[in-house]
């Protein structure tokens, strides 16, 4: 069996730090603490996890996709590699750290929720923290979600049942779902 691809050592590891300094600027006391949404994932757990995914699949959307980074190690990986963020402080952050580490990653800013599924969504719960307003970012990619063979997403806890209902509805037979949790780590889910 081939080797997985790999990032060089020292890129990744400034890739992570850059990603850092993004997470400091949210973090109580930085300068975006006001209304974010921003919690990153584990990023060597996420490099780990593409790398094992990568013979698995060649297209890759990151669904909140924050600064950018897992999106950008999928790109680096060679995955033909988007990433959609609502939050615009963090889309342009994710635009300069795709040149800065020089990816052909693809960002756009919106939503990654349907609109024919975003009004559901918001009656489910008071407690779903995704926002679902804004553009939709699939389509200024001009790409929907059933282009993609592996979607990753860090879910809200709780709200992991209506982002697999988004699957069902809207992602290709056989895609892939990898999500993040705090507690459970990386997880590769297939039915949803």
């Amino acid at each position: 069996m081939p080797e997985p691809p790999s990032i060089d050592r020292a890129l990744l590891a400034a890739l992570v730090e850059a990603g850092d300094e993004v997470w400091n600027e949210a973090r109580p006391g930085g300068p975006r603490t006001r209304n974010h949404r921003f919690v990153p994932s584990d990023p060597y757990g996420a490099y780990e996890a593409l790398r094992n995914l990568r013979s698995r699949a060649t297209t890759f959307v990151e669904l909140g996709s924050g600064a950018g980074i897992v999106t950008i190690l999928a790109d680096l990986l060679g995955f033909e590699a988007y990433g959609i963020e609502l939050e615009p402080w963090l889309y342009e952050r994710s635009l300069e750290l795709a040149e800065r580490f020089g990816s052909r990653a693809v960002f756009a800013e919106g939503t990654f929720v349907d609109p024919e599924y975003q009004d559901e969504i918001e009656h489910l719960s008071a407690d779903v923290h995704t926002p679902t307003g804004g553009a939709y970012g699939f389509e200024e990619l001009g790409l929907e979600l059933a282009d993609f063979d592996l979607v990753f997403a860090f879910p809200w806890p709780g709200e992991e049942d209506w982002l697999f209902e988004l699957m069902r509805r809207y992602a290709r037979p056989g895609a892939l779902l990898l999500t993040y949790g705090a507690t459970e780590g990386f997880q590769v889910v297939e039915d949803f």
